[in-house]
């Protein structure tokens, strides 16, 4: 099998989406569209492709000063007479004004909001009022220039010259379908988290390239240094630019590593036929039994959290939203209820992170902490972090109490109290002990030699969780206390 060069990767702690541009990703099927132009003409994105043109879309603003500069540079009046209807003939080329704040006459160059006359000696359509397929293709910024070839995937191709323009569109992975067999791959649609000795699907987007049906295929998952994860045979049907998703099967990586996945069998063109990514692996060790605290920052809304499972199913977790108090502790219980690797991901809807703290923690059933998962106390700007943790030991349920429930205490949780009555004793305890969430001995009280229920002075607490146990000669019970 031949082996892909893949550039080495740190893995890091856990993983930070940094904010960006969130346009479609290049490699991406480019959604259809039928738009008017300026003159009353339609355009349908799809009927330019299945005729065999590449289509350069243009999203701009009449007020953006970038994409007036290169608007005016000449440089797709250039490449739409060398390459359009009146030249070779194989692209076609369609500017998109997408504010649709702006008017037609700012699109004549009349009005403030505009730079000038965006419609001299332009021959290629002009659009106004494309804010929707500015919406659809998921833009964030103007100009946002994308190539969109024969077989529908885009690629941002930018304020380039027109050599580099034409040069994609000539180049064998933007032109029209001219090869018999041609099975590409676009992209690696699996997991890309897993814990040790944990089978992990991998899939990848199958793309027929050829002018004869795609019917059979043989695909190859490796290492990046040789070793063979799985082959699979792929057998189907897909006409020319048909799309599939294919689940190879499953893999155990031994640890964390990058990957790739190949078309092995033969083939009319090799640069299409193998795509990458990196395997994280989570060596974090975790009860059934986690909780989730969080400190809101003066933007409590743009906040989110979740659970998800291996398959990226959300198994847990709150909407954005959902906490609406400024500077306000949150606590969330969590049971997991079975063995498995998962995902806690914390999400900032605005991507400039906060000033939040989170903690995201594992506890035994007799209520104590065992491990700190993840913890975030800063300011820093991201839309997502995420850490992985391999659920080991199912414990306690969270409708269940602590320990055994012929104890009780009350109140729970507690306001200012600083006493709380615990009832259920039989008068052969010989031990209360009240610890922290993580173990610490706070208090004891020992041989209370008293049935029934007694008021238990705890003395101050900061808000927080703290484990009530009772020692007996039949064993410890144990309670767990919020002090609010």
């Amino acid at each position: 099998m031949k082996l892909k060069p893949i550039l080495l990767a740190i893995a890091l702690v856990f993983t930070v989406t940094q904010v960006g541009f969130a346009q479609l990703p290049d490699g991406s099927v480019a959604p259809d569209f039928t738009i008017t132009d300026i003159d009353g003409e339609e355009h349908n994105l799809y009927s330019y492709l299945d005729s065999g043109y590449s289509v350069i879309i243009d999203f701009s603003a009449t007020w953006c000063g970038p994409c007036w500069n290169y608007h005016t540079s000449g440089v797709f009046e250039e490449l739409y007479a060398a390459h359009g209807p009146d030249g070779t003939n194989e692209l076609r080329i369609l500017f998109i004004e997408s504010d649709d704040n702006t008017t037609d006459d700012e699109l004549h160059g009349i009005g403030a909001n505009t730079w000038g006359d965006w419609t001299a000696g332009v021959d290629y359509p002009i659009a106004d009022n494309g804010g929707s397929v500015f919406s659809a293709y998921e833009c964030s910024f103007y100009p946002t220039i994308l190539t969109v070839c024969p077989n529908r995937l885009l690629k941002q191709t930018g304020q380039a010259s027109l050599d580099t323009h034409a040069s994609y569109v000539q180049s064998i992975e933007c032109a029209p379908a001219t090869l018999p067999q041609d099975a590409g791959l676009i992209a690696y649609v699996g997991s890309v988290r897993s814990c040790p000795e944990t089978p992990t699907a991998l899939g990848v987007t199958l793309i027929n390239n050829g002018t004869e049906p795609l019917t059979s295929c043989t695909l190859e998952a490796s290492t990046l240094f040789g070793t063979e994860l799985l082959t699979y045979e792929w057998s189907g049907y897909l006409e020319t630019y048909e799309i599939e998703e294919v689940t190879l099967g499953e893999a155990i990586f031994p640890t964390t590593s990058m990957f790739s996945i190949e078309v092995t069998s033969e083939d009319g063109y090799e640069g299409n036929n193998s795509v990458s990514a990196t395997m994280n692996l989570s060596q974090e060790a975790a009860t059934s039994l986690v909780r989730v605290q969080l400190t809101t920052d003066n933007m409590p809304g743009d906040n989110r959290w979740s659970i998800t499972d291996l398959s990226g199913e959300e198994v847990a977790g709150i909407a954005f939203g959902e906490m609406s108090e400024s500077n306000t502790d949150y606590n969330w219980w969590v049971n997991l209820e079975e063995l498995g690797c998962f995902t806690f991901n914390l999400f900032d809807l605005t991507g400039n992170g906060g000033d939040l703290s989170c903690s995201f923690s594992t506890y035994n059933d007799g209520g104590f902490q065992t491990n700190n998962i993840f913890t975030l106390n800063n300011n820093g700007n991201w839309n997502q972090l995420d850490k992985g943790f391999s659920v080991n030991e199912v414990n306690m349920s969270i409708g269940e109490n602590f320990g055994v429930e012929s104890i009780a205490i009350y109140p729970n949780p507690l306001n200012q109290e600083n006493e709380v009555q615990l009832s259920g004793l039989t008068g052969r305890e010989t031990r209360i002990e009240l610890h922290s969430s993580t173990g610490a001995l706070i208090r004891a009280w020992a041989q209370p030699s008293q049935s029934g229920t007694i008021n238990l002075p705890i003395g101050e607490l900061e808000s927080g969780l703290y484990i009530i146990s009772v020692h007996g000669a039949s064993g410890i019970q144990t309670q767990r206390l919020i002090k609010s």
